[in-house]
C-alpha cells in the first residue's frame, strides 16, 4: 500500500511540476523503462487537464448565466416600456427591442470566442509541454544509447590468459606485460569492482617485455589519486618489498626481499625477488615500504622455488616518453602513503592494480 501512495505522490509531483530537475531527470529515465509508470502518468496528466477545462467550462457557464439574468431583466423593463408606449413610440419600442436582442447575441458571441480562445490557448500549452517532455526524452536516450555504444560488453566465453596490471594514470593507462597481451585484440581490464573495460595496446617494449594499455572509454578515470610513485632509483640487497596481484579472482598479497640487482643470467634490465609467485601475477608491482613501485615482476624461475623476477622502472619511464599527450608522468612523482602502515598502504594501492585478461 504505502509503495503505491509513493508512486502516486511522485507521479502527482511530477504532473504538476513540483520535482527538481535532478529528481525530475531520473523519473524521466524511470519513464523510459517503465512502461506501467508511464500510463499512469498519462492518465493523472489526462485527468488534471480534465479538471482544468471542467473548471473553465465552469466559470463560462457562470459568466453566460449572470450575463442573460442581467440581460433578461433588462429585456423585462424594456417590455414594460413598450406597454405603455406602444400606441404613441411604437417604432421607437420596435428599434429599442432590435438593440436588446442584437446586444444579447453579440454578448453570447463574445463569450463563446472567448471560451474557444481559452481552450485553445491551453491545448497549445500542453501540446507544448508534451513535446518539451518528448525531446528531453529523446536527448536522454540518445545519451543513453551513446554510453552503451562506448562501453564494449565482456565476451562470454573463458579469457585465454590473465595476469596483472597497475594504472600509471587516472584517465586508464596501465602497464602490463607484453606477453600476456601480444597478438590478441579482445583485451579486458577488470578494475576493482569487478567491472571489465575494453582497453587497447598503445605502446610495446619487446625487449623488456613491457606493454601499455589504455582503457578505451573516453570518459573513464580512476577514482582519487594514484598513490604510490614510479621513479628511476637504485635497489639495495635484502630490501623488503611485497606485490599485488591476481593469482585467482581475488587479489592476492605476497612479501619479499630483493635477494639480487640483476635479473637471469645477470640481465641489468631486471632484478630478483625473494618471492612467492605464480601465474596471473605477470606485471604486478613491486613495492617497497615507503609506497614506491620498484619494478614489474616479468616472471619467474621454474627450478628455484620463490624466485622471481621484475623489471626495472628505468624500462617503464622510457617507454611512457612516447604516450600521447593526454598522459601525464606527474601522476607517479610522489608517494601519498610514505608514512602510513602495510594495512593502509594496501587499501590505497588495490583499487590501482587490476586484473587483465584477453579473449580470442
Amino acid at each position: 500500500m504505502n509503495e503505491h501512495t509513493n508512486t502516486y505522490e511522485l507521479v502527482e509531483k511530477y504532473c504538476l511540476g513540483l520535482m527538481d530537475d535532478k529528481e525530475k531527470l531520473f523519473f524521466e529515465i524511470e519513464l523510459e523503462n517503465n512502461p506501467a509508470l508511464n500510463k499512469l502518468v498519462l492518465e493523472h496528466t489526462t485527468l488534471l487537464n480534465t479538471f482544468d477545462h471542467h473548471a473553465n467550462k465552469e466559470f463560462i457557464k457562470y459568466s453566460l448565466g449572470s450575463i442573460h439574468e442581467h440581460n433578461q431583466s433588462h429585456t423585462q423593463l424594456l417590455f414594460r416600456q413598450l406597454k405603455l408606449s406602444v400606441n404613441k413610440y411604437w417604432r421607437t419600442a420596435s428599434v429599442a427591442a432590435c438593440v436588446a436582442f442584437m446586444a444579447s447575441a453579440c454578448t453570447f458571441l463574445i463569450a463563446r470566442s472567448v471560451y474557444k480562445k481559452d481552450t485553445h490557448a491551453q491545448y497549445q500549452l500542453l501540446k507544448g509541454e508534451i513535446n518539451s517532455i518528448k525531446r528531453d526524452q529523446k536527448n536522454i536516450k540518445n545519451e543513453v544509447d551513446r554510453v552503451k555504444m562506448d562501453v564494449v560488453q565482456v565476451p562470454s566465453e573463458p579469457s585465454q590468459f590473465s595476469g596483472t596490471g597497475f594504472a600509471i594514470s587516472k584517465n586508464g593507462y596501465i602497464v602490463t606485460n607484453l606477453h600476456l597481451v601480444e597478438g590478441y585484440n579482445k583485451i579486458f581490464t577488470f578494475t576493482e569492482d569487478g567491472v571489465g573495460h575494453q582497453s587497447t595496446v598503445i605502446a610495446t617494449d619487446e625487449l623488456n617485455d613491457l606493454a601499455i594499455l589504455k582503457i578505451t572509454e573516453s570518459d573513464f578515470a580512476f577514482e582519487g589519486k594514484l598513490p604510490y610513485s614510479i621513479r628511476k632509483s637504485g635497489l639495495n640487497l635484502a630490501h623488503r618489498v611485497y606485490s599485488l596481484g591476481f593469482p585467482k579472482n581475488d587479489i592476492v598479497y605476497n612479501e619479499g626481499y630483493i635477494s639480487s640487482t640483476t635479473g637471469f643470467e645477470g640481465d641489468t634490465n631486471k632484478f630478483q625477488l625473494e618471492l612467492p609467485s605464480s601465474p596471473g601475477v605477470s606485471g604486478a608491482p613491486i613495492i617497497d615500504e615507503t609506497g614506491n613501485v620498484l619494478g614489474i615482476i616479468s616472471g619467474k624461475q621454474s627450478q628455484t622455488e620463490g624466485v622471481t623476477y621484475a623489471i626495472k622502472n628505468k624500462a617503464l619511464l622510457n617507454l611512457v616518453k612516447s604516450l600521447p599527450k593526454d598522459f601525464s608522468g606527474n601522476n607517479f612523482q610522489e608517494s601519498s602513503i610514505k608514512g602510513q602502515n602495510r594495512g593502509g598502504q594496501i587499501h590505497q594501492i588495490q583499487r590501482f592494480v587490476c586484473m587483465v585478461k584477453v579473449y580470442n
